[in-house]
């Protein structure tokens, strides 16, 4: 008698039955473990598209990327950082009984990477302001580019309902990464659509947190692309625009600041020049960031810098100067 040989869909289902239960009995043992997925944090994401620094008061963000903490009280860089109720740097907003509202949009120049709260640009602008009951906002984040600006005011912009947005951005935007920040947002959405998914199974939170646990340590090696090519740059700037007054305020763009001199190395100027032909294209002044910005003096302004991109506490203090004078001139304060 021939022995007994299963047919395929015998041992295809008998297949699926042990793998099912293995996997159900592992299920089960997590479930009893009471596995917690452990939530990606800031770095890995700033790792991953723009720089590999821990900055200890953000977290992940899934619309921006990454955003600072709200609430935090602490120090970078042997610096004091606070970060208000809404996520932004510097004390809480005021209640608005009269007043005008400045909301300072930017990147780590507008947030001021390595100094304390009161060395920025916008904390020195509010001393400036403060005996005119104007209020200025930060709402600088380190790392941010104009996509992210647009999208954080969206976020924000009717809550704080400001009189006038300045607008400091494009650094970030020129950085050569392996994906553009349009595409890097897409893949955020769907990862974020298959968490919603799955994150009721255990065995999905412990393989996350085996993933998160074992990113490479090193920034992707490919790095072809700028995270805000020049077209959408364009665009973002004309979102900002439109956002902001469809609030009612009025706009300025700020030139870029950077360090000079004869040992700096020249910057990548082409953004510093497409932001200049956005403000002229969208009828926006652009205040001029004079000795700060690329018509500085040959001989330099290293002393209003603490690198070749992010202000001092003497350079904080030009750049409120010179957006209060400009501004003031434009008619917008």
């Amino acid at each position: 008698m021939a022995p007994y040989a299963p047919s395929a869909k015998r041992s295809f289902l008998l297949a699926a039955a042990v793998v099912a239960a293995f996997f159900g009995l592992l299920e089960a043992g997590l479930r009893t473990a009471g596995v917690k997925r452990r939530p990606v944090g800031a770095r890995l994401i700033l790792r991953a598209i723009d720089t590999d620094i821990d900055l200890p008061f953000m977290r992940a963000d899934p619309e921006l990327f990454w955003a600072p903490r709200p609430g935090y009280r602490g120090e970078f860089r042997g610096q004091p950082v606070t970060i208000n109720r809404l996520g932004l740097r510097g004390p809480e907003p005021w209640e608005r009984r009269g007043t005008r509202r400045v909301l300072c949009l930017g990147d780590s120049i507008t947030f001021g990477y390595g100094v304390g709260d009161d060395h920025t640009y916008p904390a020195a602008l509010a001393r400036r302001l403060a005996d005119r009951r104007i209020e200025v906002v930060n709402g600088g984040v380190t790392g941010y580019t104009s996509h992210q600006v647009a999208g954080l005011l969206a976020r924000l912009g009717p809550q704080l309902r400001p009189d006038v947005v300045t607008v400091c951005i494009g650094w970030n935007d020129a950085t050569m990464r392996h994906a553009t920040d349009r595409e890097y947002a897409r893949r955020l959405r769907w990862a974020a659509r298959a968490a919603r998914l799955a994150d009721h199974l255990f065995l999905y939170r412990a393989l996350s947190n085996v993933y998160a646990r074992s990113l490479a340590p090193d920034p992707p090696a490919v790095r072809d692309t700028a995270r805000v090519p020049p077209d959408e740059y364009r665009e973002n700037l004309a979102a900002i625009v439109r956002d902001a007054r469809a609030l009612g305020a009025r706009v300025a763009f700020v030139a870029l600041p950077h360090r000079s001199g004869p040992e700096a190395a020249p910057p990548e100027l082409s953004y510093a020049r497409l932001l200049a032909e956005a403000a002229a294209a969208l009828g926006v002044p652009l205040l001029d960031a004079g000795v700060l910005g690329y018509g500085a003096a040959p001989e330099g302004n290293e002393p209003l810098f603490i690198d070749p991109l992010h202000l001092s506490a003497e350079g904080a203090e030009e750049m409120a100067r010179l957006v209060a004078a400009h501004a003031a001139a434009a008619g917008l304060l």
